[in-house]
């Protein structure tokens, strides 16, 4: 009688949950190449697509135009000193919702870490200025992919980076990300910006909400929505603010910053 080899229960369990995790670390990659390939027979890709991307070359140098071509305006200063405001906030939320993901128990930020991790992003930005390219900065979208994925590694980061600095010698590949047809777009970004939402929604009631933190979230979020629904109602705001309400995003930091500030006037502060 032939005896047949009995895997035991938990180690079956295991492994399946293993092969589970290993899927789930590409799965918005596989959903992008069946969303490349469903779109061959749906039109969204054409000839012309291919024509273009067959027209650029497969190795080429970086174009160095505009590299330290550095001018200064005035003008632009607050404009400026409300982007990096908001942009550090971004940041500083993406940071937060990084250590959530890796920490199960996780209660209060690590503000050195965070510290840590706020100039480096700076440091990003400055030289990407400086370079003449766009200025980097922390997704909150790839913060919730990760979430997502269980990717988490620090390794994972390093390796990305290399690929980027290697695909600006291979104008090809990034030709073919570039024409990536907007349903599919459009399917990735619902599903990162479901987990984006749920994190944040954490963050919020994770300190505790009390009539405070409720006119301020409340209020910067209300703003923040008629923006985008309803922009007739912000057509004769002053020339000297009109930036704030150029992006539901900054005026919904920027309400959020101000009003923080405002109702904590004549808060008692805590005693040890």
């Amino acid at each position: 009688m032939m005896a047949w080899p009995i895997r035991s229960l938990p180690m079956q369990c295991a492994l399946e949950e293993t092969g589970c995790a290993a899927l789930k670390l590409y799965s918005v990659l596989g959903g992008l190449i069946t969303g490349y390939l469903l779109s061959l027979p749906a039109g969204l890709l054409t000839r012309e697509h291919f024509h273009m991307i067959d027209a650029v070359p497969w190795l080429a140098l970086p174009s160095t135009k505009g590299m330290l071509d550095i001018t200064f305006k005035w003008s632009l200063v607050p404009i400026f000193a409300i982007v990096s405001i908001t942009g550090a906030l971004k940041s500083f939320g993406n940071l937060i919702m990084c250590e959530k993901v890796n920490d199960t128990e996780w209660t209060q930020p690590d503000t050195k870490r965070i510290g840590n991790g706020l100039v480096a992003d700076a440091c990003c930005a400055t030289v990407s200025g400086l370079l003449g390219g766009m200025a980097s900065d922390t997704s909150a979208s790839n913060v919730a992919f990760s979430a997502a994925s269980g990717a988490t590694s620090r390794y994972i980061g390093y390796m990305a980076g290399a690929l980027f600095i290697i695909f600006g010698f291979f104008p090809k590949i990034t030709g073919v990300l570039s024409l990536m047809p907007m349903p599919v777009m459009g399917a990735i970004l619902i599903f990162v910006t479901c987990f984006m939402i749920i994190s944040g929604i954490q963050i919020i009631f994770g300190a505790g909400i009390d009539n405070r933190k409720t006119f301020v979230i409340g209020i910067s979020i209300i703003f923040g929505l008629s923006l985008d629904l309803l922009p007739s109602l912000f057509v004769d705001i002053p020339h000297a603010i009109r930036p704030l309400f150029e992006s539901s995003l900054t005026l919904s930091t920027v309400m959020a910053v101000f009003l923080n500030q405002v109702l904590r006037l004549g808060k008692v502060p805590k005693t040890v």
